[in-house]
């Protein structure tokens, strides 16, 4: 007897073996990719016909693969003929089949007034009513309703493509909560302290008045003005390590929902991964108990995450169902065009299209194709260079705002540098060493069209929302390592933006074999599992000499180093092995603890626990920055020779570049930096180095602009033209070799300026913990909350103005907050109570946009802090 097989699976067997339909669908791609092209080529009306029927019997088999090509095909084929009824009508259908009744305008179609369409529209109307959103207007696509759902669980982790919105959700899932009553804090982590702003200002427009109207607050550092109020609810908007602060210092309050956006971090193999290990142990020492959503772009394996908390069974959810297509192509050294076939899962070859010479092939490109593109650079040399070049074939955009842009460029960073007469051709780079100020004009000014053209690295796999068309991606590497299937599939999200176009086309240029084969094996859909950063770094063997060197008290771990391993890996598999001792010092048990101990026995543990005590007694370091070494000596030297931050400013009035170089030779010794921190060290292979980041740093705590302290170091760098790069190691890894440079690199203006750059970026990373360790530690001897000189906070505000400070803390970024106190202008003062306040009228009289746009913001989350005039 024949076995019985449903209607459904029949289909999708019948759909995936059928020739005609692959036979079709090659074709369609074929003749999108001639148009991309710009050649002549279409479809006769059965093949279109044909095509649409196709499509809306796939978007009913509830096949993922199918339902993708379905929408592929609907989409394609509506670029194009975009005026065709019979398209628009089969696009309708099927979009509302898979659950999607968010369209453009022009895509509506109106139905005829039969009795079955009558039927319809009543299941229609019935359909959205279901996916409408709890806020606002609009309706969840495909699977968001269910991912929006279960945000709501005790632990919860999905993942989903780029275009899905997943950060949308979750901010929706906030704003609901906020605008019900309900009285929830919320804590909302990002990588990066641009996704800070990006997140705080989308949150501040969507609850506007709600903010003060239900008693809530932004919150995005642990100084935060009015962080501590009792009577205010919260929404923690922070980089991982401001929480693991917060955390470490009695966080004072309760934490409802706590968000992990771009999760795909934890498997980072660096030291910044471990601190997400951390807030998980020490959210178990605590009594705070929150929901928790890990949310990551689309990986097989989402749940793994969950295994850092301590919850024992949460949901987990994968959305394999894009709402957008992307179409890939790959442009071999010949410059032949193969186009990706995902239902043979091959590479059709595009006949009698060849591009131009593999050394012009973006320029070439571009020169073809339409529509916003990205171009991803593996290094920003290779950004900028690029973009420097593509830009050399356009003309000036008349649109006044550019010049606008241009401006605002060249007054916050230089006018001698090349972004800033880049973004008058709708030319621009983009990558994690801009100032944020100047990063967030640039994405504006990409979503508002005046830029067509932008050059990228890596960052755009943080989370960057840009709605682009195009991405040519001519590098299978990111930074100095082979790129792999998830960062691939991040990156090439990027193009085909449900709010813009949902369409991307992502062109890979292979100029060698390899990366031909390479470019093919990261489009197929394979390699998408992930693995924690623990597993990565942390095998048996490390584990056994990490264990070996922990016996010996060795907290500089010798034996991990002998591997030759490479700082920043060293870095994390420290981190690691602290908090493990951590762990093993408080008999707490976790993921880490779990790990360590398959190969480290209760012998061992014992050995090393007793170590410890006999070298430290029962001090135990619970900020896994540092090790219990460091923290000891650091406050013996406080006690027995009370050391101090030194003056900024010498006797006679200038810089205390003395004072300063002397500190931090203290600091190398306390914090033993000749072992943890070899590049800033003092030694006398240091020296220039310290005393070149001694000035800097003076220069930038005493409220230098950052205009101002490129033209220092511009000028400083023709008499020493390595100032600030002592080995030369960014001038060589630019390829800039001795004081000349050749085609394709920055000239020494551009160079100075990205060297700037580069040392304000190492200040705050290589000096704010030391500096926030030292002042905490100092504060505790003196028994005080307030240091009269704190240079941890000099660092973080860039000024040592109390009144710019505060501004900076109220969320005015350092230039704006600069520009208001130097206006002189009184814009700010006290009330009868001594509360600091911001006088409107006089803000305004500045009659400066950046300000303005700032202010817009900030007065919703502090609407009693600004006031018309000082009762």
């Amino acid at each position: 007897m024949p076995k019985k097989i449903e209607l459904r699976d029949a289909l999708i067997i019948e759909l995936n073996s059928n020739k005609y339909l692959k036979d079709l669908h090659q074709k369609l791609l074929k003749t999108y990719g001639y148009r991309v092209f710009g050649r002549s080529a279409s479809l006769d009306n059965k093949e279109v016909q044909d095509l649409l029927t196709f499509a809306d019997i796939m978007a009913k088999t509830e096949d993922f693969e199918l339902e993708q090509t379905a929408l592929e095909i609907v989409i394609c084929l509506s670029k194009l003929y975009s005026d065709s009824h019979s398209i628009k009508f089969y696009k309708n259908m099927i979009f509302e089949e898979l659950g999607n009744y968010s369209r453009f305008e022009e895509d509506s179609f109106d139905f005829d007034n039969s009795v079955d369409s009558l039927i319809g529209r009543i299941q229609k109307k019935n359909e959205q009513s279901k996916r409408r959103f709890p806020v606002g207007d609009g309706y969840f696509i495909g699977e968001q309703r269910e991912l929006y759902n279960s945000i709501s669980e005790d632990l919860n982790s999905f993942s989903a493509p780029t275009s899905m919105g997943k950060s949308f959700l979750m901010k929706m899932f906030i704003e609901e909560k906020v605008r019900s009553g309900e009285g929830k804090n919320f804590v909302y982590l990002v990588p990066t302290k641009a996704l800070i702003t990006e997140v705080t200002n989308d949150l501040c427009d969507r609850l506007g008045d709600g903010l003060k109207n239900q008693g809530y607050r932004i919150v995005n550092h642990f100084d935060s003005i009015g962080g501590d109020d009792p009577w205010t609810h919260f929404i923690y908007v922070m980089t991982p390590e401001r929480f693991e602060y917060l955390l470490m210092n009695n966080f004072p309050s309760v934490i409802d929902y706590l968000f992990i956006d771009e999760a795909q971090n934890i498997s980072k193999a660096d030291g910044r991964s471990t601190v997400y290990y951390r807030i998980f142990d020490l959210l178990k020492g605590t009594d705070l108990h929150p929901k928790i959503t890990f949310a990551a772009p689309l990986v097989e394996n989402p749940g793994i995450y969950e295994t850092l908390s301590n919850i024992e069974k949460g949901s987990s959810l994968k959305a394999n169902l894009s709402p957008v297509s992307q179409v890939y192509f790959v442009i071999d050294k010949e410059g032949q065009v193969e186009i990706y076939d995902r239902i043979s899962i091959e590479f059709i070859i595009m006949d009698n299209l060849k591009m131009g010479s593999t050394d012009s092939s973006v320029n070439s490109l571009l020169h073809r194709i339409n529509g916003q593109n990205l171009v991803y650079r593996n290094t920003i040399n290779n950004a900028v260079s690029g973009a420097c070049s593509w830009a050399e074939n356009c003309q000036v955009y008349p649109d006044y705002r550019n010049q606008r842009v241009s401006k605002y460029i060249a007054e916050q960073v230089h006018d001698g540098y090349y972004l800033s007469d880049l973004v008058l051709k709708g030319v621009g780079y983009h990558f994690g060493k801009i100032p944020d100020e100047v990063r967030s004009k640039i994405e504006i000014s990409f979503c508002k069209g005046l830029i067509d053209t932008l050059f990228c690295t890596s960052t755009l796999m943080q989370g960057v929302n840009l709605p682009a068309d195009n991405i040519i991606i001519d590098n299978t590497r990111n930074g100095g390592s082979d790129m792999n299937a998830i960062q691939f599939k991040n990156l090439t999200g990027r193009v085909g933006r449900l709010s813009n176009s949902m369409l991307g086309n992502v062109f890979t240029i292979a100029t060698s074999d390899r990366a031909k084969k390479k470019f093919k094996k990261l489009i197929r859909p394979n390699g998408m599992e992930v693995e924690l950063s623990l597993d990565t770094l942390i095998d048996g063997k490390t584990i056994r000499k990490i264990s070996k060197d922990l016996k010996a008290g060795d907290l500089t771990l010798q034996s991990v180093r002998e591997e030759k391993v490479n700082q920043a890996k060293f870095d994390a598999i420290r981190k690691f092995a602290l908090i493990y001792l951590n762990d093993l010092q408080n008999a707490s048990d976790n993921i880490i603890t779990e790990h360590f101990n398959k190969e480290i026995s209760s012998d061992d543990q014992m050995a090393i626990k007793r170590k410890f005590v006999e070298k430290y007694g029962d001090r135990i370091e619970d900020d896994v920055n540092f090790s219990v070494d460091q923290s000891v000596e650091l406050e013996e030297r406080i006690k027995e020779t009370e050391i101090d931050y030194p003056p900024i400013t010498s006797l006679d009035g200038e810089l205390n570049i003395a004072g300063t170089l002397s500190f931090l030779r203290d600091l190398s010794e306390i914090y033993n930096w000749p072992k943890y921190e070899t590049d800033i060290a003092a030694n006398d292979e240091n020296e220039l180095v310290l005393h070149d980041y001694a000035e800097f740093l003076l220069r930038w705590m005493s409220g230098d602009s950052l205009y101002q302290l490129c033209d220092y170091v511009i000028e400083k760098r023709k008499t020493y033209f390595n100032y600030l790069d002592r080995s030369e190691k960014i001038r060589n890894k630019l390829g800039i070799n001795g004081n000349r440079w050749g085609n394709g690199s920055m000239d020494e203006t551009n160079l100075s300026i990205h060297v700037t750059l580069e040392a304000l970026s190492t200040i705050q990373f290589k000096f704010s913990n030391y500096f926030l360790k030292f002042s905490r530690t100092l504060k505790n001897e003196l028994n005080t909350n307030v240091l009269e000189n704190d240079w941890y906070q000099y660092l973080e505000y860039g000024t040592i103005d109390d009144n710019v400070i505060w501004l900076e803390q109220l969320g005015y970024s350092r230039s704006s907050a600069i520009k208001i106190v130097q206006s002189n202008v009184g814009a700010t003062d006290e009330d009868v109570l001594g509360q600091k306040v911001v006088l409107i009228d006089r803000l305004k009289s500045i009659r400066n946009e950046e300000i303005n746009l700032e202010t817009e913001r900030i007065i919703k989350n502090y609407p009693d802090v600004f006031v018309n005039e000082v009762n």
